[in-house]
């Protein structure tokens, strides 16, 4: 009982940006799709919009049939090292891979294909998020405790929360002024599409997430963070709309 317990635990507090954060990333991807990939993708999930399905991973950690998933949001890459599959606990890397696999096979059911995107659409999310990568010494940032602007918290949850929270945005509102914020010439040199190179990327944006001098998060840790929030929230959005106008043109 301690066990599932403490795998239930872990599963809640490494969910992603939040509900916000991840609508923010459908938001982006849902307006960058080829119409063609639009039309394959309603075919398989319905006629719900990204934004709406990128909290469906989330929705579903009260489910028992999931519990096994606890370990797909996130991945870890120790300091000093680089990201290789299969070393290190989580399984965040895999899974995009394998989910970006069976999205649009022929040798998968129509019910299975539906999962998959669904999952990526999370799980892309996820991966750009930089405590999502973790270090594998503090849960992600869930270990860490601070405050932000005197409320009692901790550093993940800045990060899959307060941060986007803060400007008081609607998420179409942010993905409008995301997509004001960056230009296509810089969306377009973001497309490596490695997605472990985008694990190695959080790896790097890690450090910011860290660098504070009190544990009072006020203006001047936003100052510094919400740049590379900014940038990775929208760098999911290219790169997953990316990914599917790959998979269903």
């Amino acid at each position: 009982m301690k066990q599932i317990l403490s795998i239930l635990t872990l599963f809640s507090t490494l969910l992603g940006w939040g509900n916000t954060g991840h609508r923010i990333v459908g938001k982006v991807a849902e307006d960058r799709l080829s119409n063609k990939a639009k039309r394959q993708i309603k075919n398989i999930i319905g006629h719900h919009d990204l934004a709406y399905i990128s909290i469906w991973a989330d929705r579903i950690k009260s489910d028992p049939n999931w519990d096994h998933a606890y370990d797909w949001h996130w991945a870890t890459i120790p300091d000093g090292e680089v990201y290789e599959i299969g070393k290190h606990s989580g399984k965040l890397v895999d899974k995009i891979n394998e989910f970006s696999k069976n999205a649009n096979s022929a040798d998968m059911s129509l019910e299975e294909k539906k999962q998959a995107i669904k999952w990526l659409i999370h799980l892309v999310g996820d991966l750009h998020q930089p405590l999502h990568v973790g270090n594998g010494k503090d849960r992600g940032g869930n270990d860490i405790k601070v405050k932000w602007f005197g409320e009692d918290t901790n550093l993940h949850e800045v990060w899959d929360e307060k941060l986007i929270e803060h400007q008081n945005l609607s998420y179409t509102e942010y993905a409008h002024f995301l997509n004001l914020e960056f230009n296509e010439s810089e969306c377009i040199k973001w497309l490596v599409k490695d997605f472990e190179f985008y694990a190695n990327e959080s790896k790097k944006y890690r450090n910011v997430c860290y660098n504070f001098e009190t544990n009072n998060l006020t203006y001047n840790y936003l100052f510094v963070t919400k740049p590379i929030l900014d940038m990775r929230l929208m760098q999911a959005g290219v790169r997953l709309a990316d990914l599917f106008n790959n998979l269903f043109n």
